[in-house]
């Protein structure tokens, strides 16, 4: 067993990793210090990332290759976007100098997407940046990007907030995603190579719900999403009575595996998996999520076509450090 990485172009590993081998991360083996009956967890801390409360470490999207993306905060607020996969080493990201951006998906390639953090989405592949708003509208934001180059975000147009499908990033066409009802605020935060899509919208009720949508069904370059039935949520240790305020559907693998989080009514949020095919969800917090002032929190914010997980989850302090998880029985890559 080996303590993994420092600080300075790493991670800081929270937990206990055995990396020799890639070992495989069964439900016999001591790979990993934290182990549930379903997934296996490292938690890490990006290199800037703050420790007072709502500081911390964003992870938010995975490729296929089992890299993850997100930013730090520091204790200043300032956020520092990077990608790094579980070894530790991590590959700073220079958004135009921006300290309010925020990377948000990534694929294969290694092609970056997010906001700017003055309106405009963007799309990084090395040290090339584009930054861009689908045509007609005022500002935008890019949330996810598959191996295929295909963008999906939300951009703002006519007072409204859809969601876009892009082809690449050097689309002059986009498919405008509207909401399956409500005010036509969507945010399309996934798109899987089958063209399908998954995010959220803002319903009647003024609370968020997850959507899915498929390309097949554009027409005219107009898509409107289905609306996702909202989860029946379980009963969870220290949130007596808890009832069910939103969802939100951040990421779709190829296999029609999304992932996400609910909000309850104690304003904890915790984490799930739903398969598109059967409407079935599958509920999972990071085991070392603990309460700050009567609230927890976990959200799982990437798979990809192994079920490798990324998300980030906060502790008693309020502070909050991503993770990589893998479904028991797969190997550590």
């Amino acid at each position: 067993m080996m303590s993994i990485l420092t600080r300075g172009g790493s991670f800081v590993a929270l937990l206990t990793l055995c990396l020799a081998g890639f070992v495989p991360c069964h439900a016999a083996s001591t790979c990993l210090t934290v182990l549930t009956s379903r997934y296996a967890f490292v938690n890490v801390d990006g290199p800037n990332a703050g420790t007072n409360a709502g500081a911390g470490t964003n992870l938010n999207g995975l490729s296929s290759g089992g890299v993850g993306v997100g930013f730090d905060i520091d204790n200043n607020g300032a956020f520092h976007n990077f990608f790094g996969d579980v070894v530790g080493t991590i590959t700073p990201l220079n958004i135009n100098g921006s300290t309010t951006a925020m990377a948000f998906g990534i694929n294969g390639a290694d092609r970056v997407v997010g906001t700017d953090g003055n309106g405009n989405a963007f799309f990084l592949a090395g040290t090339t940046l584009q930054t861009f708003i689908p045509g007609g509208g005022s500002a935008a934001v890019a949330l996810g990007i598959n191996d295929r180059g295909n963008i999906v975000g939300q951009y703002t147009i006519g007072g409204e907030m859809p969601g876009f499908f892009m082809g690449s990033h050097t689309s002059t066409v986009s498919t405008r995603i509207d909401a399956p009802s409500g005010p036509d605020t969507v945010n399309a935060q996934s798109v899987n190579l089958d063209g399908e899509i998954v995010g959220f919208y803002v319903g009647t009720d003024g609370q968020d719900h997850g959507f899915e949508a498929n390309l097949s069904q554009a027409l005219h370059n107009q898509l409107t999403g289905t609306a996702v039935a909202d989860p029946i949520i379980p009963v969870v240790k220290g949130e007596p009575g808890a009832t069910f305020v939103f969802s939100q559907i951040l990421a779709v693998n190829d296999n029609g595996i999304a992932v996400g989080y609910y909000g309850d009514s104690t304003t904890s949020q915790h984490g799930f998996l739903y398969n598109l095919k059967t409407g079935h969800y599958t509920f999972l917090d990071n085991p070392a999520e603990k309460f700050n002032n009567g609230v927890e929190v976990t959200q799982i914010t990437g798979i990809n076509d192994a079920g490798e997980l990324t998300g980030f989850y906060s502790d008693a302090n309020g502070v909050f450090h991503g993770f990589f998880a893998w479904p028991a029985g797969s190997t550590c890559q």
